[in-house]
């Protein structure tokens, strides 16, 4: 618990008078399950309706294919409709950067940390199975859950691909990068894990995800979009990995895309930090605040490239 103060004196400069809010939920842990029903295999109203005739009971959410699960007999993840594809285990948070990317087919899409399949069966979902979604990642245990995860729900346009994203030397006007991170979003799914946070921990994933978008802009080409994503508060892993990237090329613009209904649960980014100056469209990237959504906490930007 050595940092513990620390860690608060961070939120209250990125939440202001959220950070309390948000650091009881995290330690609070009791995070909320939420289901996002495929629709590439089944229909949504008749998974919730033969859910709901099994005892689960269930609250809709702002996207018409997910859904808060409130109490369940059993674990969800051993149902059937689990098993047969119709279902998957994600975070609400974790469904707004493939919503805000905004895929048109045919594409094509590449989600460039795409393991364990969350967002890349999303976008594939998005696509209503049309188009291409190559969905690239560097671990070869997690690409083999990922490869289940795309076989299990349908998904008949996503190419797996195990490589290092940043080596890659293809383009796509859809890109994805949700690159490994500090987590610091999602604590409260650990009771542990605060005691082992660090000032050190965000920089160490910092360097990989600078590398990583580095190489994601060079994949976009004009009129493209990219979304960045992490489940973790720190401005070293996110505004300033994105200021580092861009630097002064007006090519690329952060630009606004918090959907409504999301508004009154997030904070924008932030444009200065321990007295250096930022980008000032960081501004349009935003935090969601966990404790106001129910859900883990993310980082979100969107980025497009004029020319």
């Amino acid at each position: 618990m050595r940092y513990v103060e620390e860690f608060r004196e961070r939120l209250e400069r990125i939440f202001g008078d959220r950070a309390e809010d948000v650091y009881r939920y995290l330690l609070e842990g009791r995070p909320p399950t939420y289901v996002r029903v495929n629709t590439l295999k089944a229909d949504v109203e008749e998974v919730v309706e033969n859910l709901e005739t099994a005892g689960v009971e269930l609250a809709e959410t702002p996207l018409s294919y997910a859904f808060r699960v409130l109490s369940s007999p059993g674990p969800l993840g051993s149902s059937l409709e689990h098993v047969a594809g119709y279902l998957y285990l994600q975070d609400l948070a974790s469904m707004v950067p493939p919503e805000l990317l905004d895929p048109e087919p045919p594409g094509p899409v590449i989600d460039l940390c795409a393991a364990p399949g969350s967002k890349t069966t999303q976008l594939a979902q998005l696509l209503g199975g049309e188009g291409v979604v190559l969905a690239v990642d560097a671990d070869p245990r997690r690409v083999r859950a990922l490869v289940h995860n795309v076989n299990r729900l349908g998904c008949v346009n996503v190419i797996v691909a195990h490589a290092d994203a940043a080596r890659l030397r293809i383009s796509a006007p859809f890109l994805l990068l949700d690159p490994p991170c500090s987590g610091e979003g999602t604590l409260h799914r650990d009771p542990h894990a605060l005691r082992t946070w660090t000032p050190k921990k965000p920089g160490r994933f910092a360097r990989t995800q600078l590398r990583l978008l580095r190489a994601a802009l060079r994949m976009l080409p004009p009129g493209g979009r990219l979304v960045y994503s992490t489940c973790t508060f720190s401005v070293e892993e996110n505004e300033l990995v994105i200021h580092e990237a861009l630097g002064n090329d007006d090519r690329y613009r952060i630009v606004p895309s918090v959907p409504r209904w999301l508004e009154p649960h997030t904070v924008p980014g932030l444009t200065e930090w321990e007295g250096r100056e930022l980008r000032e469209d960081l501004r349009h990237a935003f935090r969601i605040d966990p404790a106001s959504l129910e859900s883990d906490g993310f980082f979100v930007a969107v980025i497009e490239r004029r020319h």
